[in-house]
C-alpha cells in the first residue's frame, strides 16, 4: 500500500559534469534569457567557487528551462563564450548564470582575469603525501591576476607567477605541463626522482584537478510544457537577491524574435515622458493597461497567455500617453506633486486604459469626462477599494470606467456609487494607512494648502524645493508628556509643513507655537494659513485650548466637508 506521504518529486535533478557544460556552453546549446542580468561576480567569488568544486563541496543546484519548436525567446551567449548568432539554444539557464560564467571564463581562460591553483600547496612533499582539503591554505593554493592586457602587466603577471603555479583554463593538458614541471624540479633539486614526483602529483590530481573536469553539478530541468506564468514564479522565488524577473523581463524575451523590443520601447517612453520616471512607473503595469484594452483583465495570468506581439503593436502608444496624462492630470488637478504622495501604483492602469477615449471626444465633451476620471480616483482612494485584490479591481472597475466616463450614462465604478464613506474611518485612521495617508495629503494640496512662511499656494515645485513634507500639528513628545490617549500618529494630526516651521513647533503646546508663529508672522494671516490647511483656529478651538481630542474632532468635519465635495459622496455619520 502506498502512502500518501512518500515522496513524490515534481522535478528531480541530474548531476551534469563540469566539462560537459563547459562544452555545450561553448557548442551554444546553453545559453541565457535575454532578461538575465550582467555577470557581475568579482574574481574573489570564483577562487571560493572554485575552491568548493575541488574541494568536492556543494555549490548548489542550476535551473534550466527546456526550449522547444514552437515558441522562441530572445537568448544570448555567456560573457567570454561565442556569439550565438542564428543558433538557437537548446536549454536556457534562469538560476546559476554567475556561477556558469565563472566557472566557463576560469576553464577556457576568458574574461578580465586568469587562474592559477599553486600545485605546491597541495602537497606535502617532505612527507611524500597530498593534503586533505582542510590543511591546504587556499588564500596561496587558488589565485588570480588580471588578463594580460599590455608589456607592463605581462611582466607584472610573470613576477607574480612561479614555476608551481598552473593554469586552471590548462586543465585538460595537466599531464603535459606536470612533465615539464617535474623536469625543472628534478633538474634543480636531485634528490627526489622524477618517477616519484609524477606519482605524488598524479595522486594530487586525482584529488584536485579532476573535479574541475568531472564534477556533477545538480540541473534541474523545466520541460519546455511549463506554462509562462510558472516559470515566472519560480524566477521571482529562486532569484531574489538578483535582477528581478517579472511578466515584462518574460514578455521582453518572448516578443523579440517577433520584431517587438519591449526594452526599446520603455526607454523610449522613458525619453518622451520623463514623469515616468519621476513616478517610478513599473512597464508591467503599462503591459496590464495593454491587456484591459485588449482583452479586459488586468491578471497576470493573461498578461502572460492572451497578450500578443500586435497587441502591443496595437495599443502601447496609447497606454503610455494614457499614464502620462493622467499624472499630469493627477499632479495639476489632484494634489499628487510627488511619487511619495500617489496612493496606489494600480489605480493608473484603468485610467490609462481609458485615457486614449477621452481624448477621442469633442474638446468640449473632455472636461466633464476629466471630472468624472477624476471623481473615479477620489472615490477609489477615500474608500480604499485597491488596499487589497487590485489585479482583479482594475478589471472590475475598467469595464465599467470606459463607458461612464465618456458618456455619464450606464454604471459607475463600485467605489463611486455602491461603496460605504464613514467618517469613523477618518477619525481612527493611523498613518500606517498608506493610501488614506496620501489621498489627505494630496486633498489639502488640492485645496490650496498654504506655505506657512510665503502664504502662497503649495506647487509641486515648493514641496520639492522648500522641503515641505508630513509633520505633526500636535507634537508626538508633547502628547506624550500630557500623557495623551489617543495615538499621536493619526492622519488628521498631520499636514503638510515646511522644515523651518516644522523647527518652531518642535515639541511645544499647540498654544505656545502658535503664539510665537502669531508674533512673527501676524494672527491673521497665520489664521489663513491654518484655515487652507483645514485647522480652526478661534480663542475656544481644540487648537487653541491644546485640546487633541477637539481638535480631531474639528478638523474631521472639515475634512469631511473637502471629502464630499471631491467624491460627490456623503459621509455617514457614526
Amino acid at each position: 500500500m502506498t502512502s500518501a506521504y512518500e515522496s513524490d518529486p515534481i522535478f528531480e535533478t541530474v548531476p551534469r559534469q563540469l566539462s560537459n557544460l563547459v562544452t555545450r556552453i561553448r557548442g551554444r546549446e546553453i545559453a541565457l534569457p535575454d532578461f538575465q542580468r550582467n555577470f557581475v561576480w568579482d574574481s574573489t567569488k570564483t577562487e571560493e567557487l572554485i575552491q568548493s568544486i575541488i574541494s568536492k563541496f556543494p555549490v548548489g543546484t542550476l535551473l534550466f528551462w527546456k526550449q522547444g519548436a514552437d515558441e522562441q525567446f530572445a537568448s544570448r551567449n555567456f560573457e567570454g563564450a561565442p556569439e550565438l548568432g542564428e543558433k538557437i539554444p537548446n536549454e536556457l539557464v534562469l538560476d546559476g548564470q554567475q556561477r556558469l560564467t565563472a566557472l566557463y571564463q576560469a576553464l577556457t581562460g576568458t574574461g578580465d582575469e586568469r587562474f592559477y591553483l599553486k600545485v605546491d600547496e597541495f602537497i606535502d612533499l617532505q612527507n611524500g603525501e597530498v593534503r586533505e582539503f582542510h590543511e591546504v591554505d587556499f588564500e596561496k593554493a587558488i589565485i588570480s591576476l588580471p588578463a594580460s592586457g599590455g608589456r607592463a602587466q605581462t611582466k607584472k603577471n610573470n613576477d607574480t607567477l612561479g614555476i608551481s603555479h598552473f593554469p586552471v583554463a590548462d586543465v585538460v593538458t595537466f599531464d603535459d605541463w606536470l612533465d615539464d614541471y617535474v623536469e625543472v624540479l628534478t633538474s634543480q633539486n636531485s634528490s627526489h626522482s622524477a618517477k616519484a614526483l609524477k606519482s605524488l602529483y598524479r595522486k594530487m590530481r586525482d584529488k584536485f584537478i579532476v573535479p574541475l573536469r568531472s564534477y556533477g553539478l545538480p540541473v534541474l530541468t523545466l520541460p519546455e510544457t511549463t506554462p509562462i506564468e510558472a516559470v515566472c514564479t519560480i524566477f521571482e522565488t529562486l532569484n531574489r537577491t538578483g535582477k528581478p524577473l517579472g511578466p515584462f523581463e518574460l514578455l521582453t524575451a518572448r516578443y523579440y524574435p517577433q520584431g517587438v523590443n519591449l526594452r526599446d520601447y520603455w526607454l523610449e517612453a522613458q525619453a518622451d515622458y520623463q514623469s515616468l520616471g519621476d513616478f517610478k512607473v513599473d512597464p508591467y503595469n503599462v503591459l496590464q493597461a495593454v491587456c484591459l484594452r485588449a482583452y479586459g483583465s488586468a491578471q497576470r495570468s493573461d498578461v502572460l497567455k492572451k497578450l500578443t506581439a500586435n497587441d502591443i503593436r496595437e495599443h502601447w502608444n496609447s497606454v503610455i500617453q494614457g499614464v502620462a496624462g493622467v499624472i499630469d492630470m493627477l499632479q495639476s488637478d489632484c494634489g499628487v506633486v510627488s511619487p511619495k504622495w500617489l496612493p496606489y501604483g494600480m489605480i493608473l492602469v484603468p485610467m490609462a486604459a481609458t485615457w486614449s477615449e477621452i481624448q477621442d471626444l469633442q474638446p468640449l465633451d473632455r472636461g466633464p469626462a476629466y471630472e468624472r476620471l477624476q471623481k473615479f480616483f477620489w472615490c477609489s482612494v477615500f474608500t480604499t477599494n485597491y488596499d487589497q485584490g487590485a489585479n482583479s479591481q482594475v478589471g472590475a472597475d475598467f469595464s465599467r470606467l470606459r463607458g461612464w466616463v465618456i458618456s455619464g450614462e450606464g454604471k459607475a465604478p463600485e467605489a463611486v456609487e455602491e461603496l460605504p464613506l464613514s467618517s469613523s474611518t477618518f477619525r481612527s485612521a493611523s498613518v500606517r494607512r498608506k493610501a488614506l495617508y496620501a489621498g489627505f495629503m494630496c486633498l489639502l494640496i488640492k485645496s490650496r494648502a498654504e506655505d506657512f512662511h510665503t502664504g502662497q499656494a503649495m506647487t509641486r515645485h515648493r514641496v520639492q524645493e522648500v522641503q515641505i513634507d508630513s509633520h505633526h500639528i500636535f507634537p508626538k513628545a508633547y502628547l506624550a508628556r500630557e500623557e495623551n490617549a489617543e495615538s499621536a500618529e493619526l492622519i488628521l494630526n498631520r499636514s503638510l509643513v515646511d522644515a523651518e516651521t516644522n523647527r518652531i513647533i518642535k515639541d511645544k503646546a499647540p498654544s505656545k507655537y502658535l503664539a510665537d508663529m502669531a508674533e512673527a508672522f501676524g494672527e491673521d494671516k497665520l489664521r489663513s494659513v491654518l484655515a487652507s490647511h483645514a485647522i480652526t483656529l478661534e480663542p475656544d478651538s481644540g487648537i487653541a485650548r491644546d485640546s487633541y481630542a477637539a481638535f480631531l474632532d474639528e478638523r474631521l468635519k472639515t475634512i469631511a466637508q473637502l471629502i464630499e465635495s471631491v467624491t460627490g459622496r456623503r459621509l455617514q455619520a457614526d
